[in-house]
């Protein structure tokens, strides 16, 4: 009985060895696949994570110079004291040329534009002017000045 257990144990043995080879290759072959899937993705888990990186630093870097801008370059060209004196100066000034300050200029560049065409066109104009001419209109307006500061001082006294 034990050998014919044994020659039976042999013969099942000898039938399952090919498909347990086999499988056993199979297996083998499947995890080496499955190690080369995760390899695959895990460098282009990797690389993604590399290009995340470096979009979050150039986020950060852009992001730096953006508020840099802002806070510096910007506010000194539109919004800091020196440049609101300048547009109310600028805006003063066209209101005594022209007698009324019109709303609604796009830009600085606007009233200065008319305010620098004007000046070049008064230019020209002194320039045909006769010379004796122009030292009496700058003589009269110095004497002129000079009465009402007279008046001014003659007032301050009065007080």
């Amino acid at each position: 009985t034990m050998e014919l257990q044994s020659r039976e144990y042999l013969t099942q043995l000898s039938k399952t060895d090919a498909p347990f080879r086999l499988l056993q290759e199979r297996i083998k072959q499947l995890k080496q696949a499955t190690k080369q899937e995760l390899d695959y993705f895990q460098y282009y888990i990797d690389d993604i994570n590399k290009e995340i990186n470096r979009e979050s630093y150039n986020e950060a870097h852009l992001q730096e110079k953006f508020f840099r801008i802002l806070s510096e370059t910007f506010y000194d060209s539109v919004a800091s004291p020196t440049t609101l004196k300048l547009k109310i100066c600028i805006e003063y000034v066209y209101e005594q040329v022209f007698g009324k300050c019109e709303e609604g200029h796009q830009s600085l560049q606007d009233p200065m534009k008319i305010l620098e065409v004007m000046y070049e066109n008064y230019n020209l104009r002194l320039d045909s002017l006769d010379f004796k001419i122009v030292n009496q209109a700058r003589s009269d307006f110095f004497a002129q000045d000079l009465k009402m500061m007279q008046n001014a001082y003659k007032a301050q006294r009065e007080l």
